[in-house]
């Protein structure tokens, strides 16, 4: 399936949204690749979340989203079907690379895992809050999950996950 038909029929979004948010991920990608000389990974790495393969890793690239300008990330672990999101344990991504609006922050996801796992009560099913377009600063440290879908993700600010900090990209 195509980018632009998961978010349209995964996410019900319209033709505008769509092309919004394949345009945010491209552009931080794009930058990404510029900045580092990344290679882009192949199809089949691409949905097991690998975006690109860098300095012998295997880097998935979050585009520069409004929340980063706020100082907030999402973490998902469960995709809108209920699949691994990109952030789970099963996800092949080695790394993400956050872009923000000066630089991109690059962090082990194992590391990031663990300290949703540390910020957030334990998850079970039931603790998920279902409700569309949660600010990040309402879902801080809480599991969330959109009305109608499988999805499963938390919020943390920046400053939460900074120690852990592997590598900076200004640019």
């Amino acid at each position: 399936m195509s980018l632009n038909n998961y978010l349209k029929k995964g996410l019900k979004q319209s033709d505008n949204r769509a092309a919004h948010c394949i345009s945010i991920g491209k552009e931080g990608e794009a930058l990404f690749k510029e900045l580092t000389g990344a290679m882009k990974s192949n199809l089949a790495d691409d949905k097991k979340h690998i975006d690109f393969y860098w300095e012998g890793k295997n880097i998935d690239v979050k585009g520069l989203k409004p929340m980063h300008k706020y100082g907030f990330i999402l973490l998902e672990f469960l995709n809108v079907w209920g699949y691994h999101g990109w952030c789970s344990k099963e996800s092949k991504a080695d790394y993400i690379a956050f872009q923000f609006p000066d630089k991109f922050y690059i962090f082990q996801k194992d590391d990031l895992r663990e300290r949703v796992i540390d910020k957030c009560e334990i998850y079970s099913p039931e603790v998920v809050i279902r409700k569309n377009r949660v600010k990040p600063s309402q879902g801080l440290y809480k599991w969330i999950g959109r009305i109608g879908k499988q999805d499963v993700f938390t919020y943390l600010k920046i400053e939460d996950v900074m120690d852990l900090l592997v590598q900076e990209i200004k640019y």
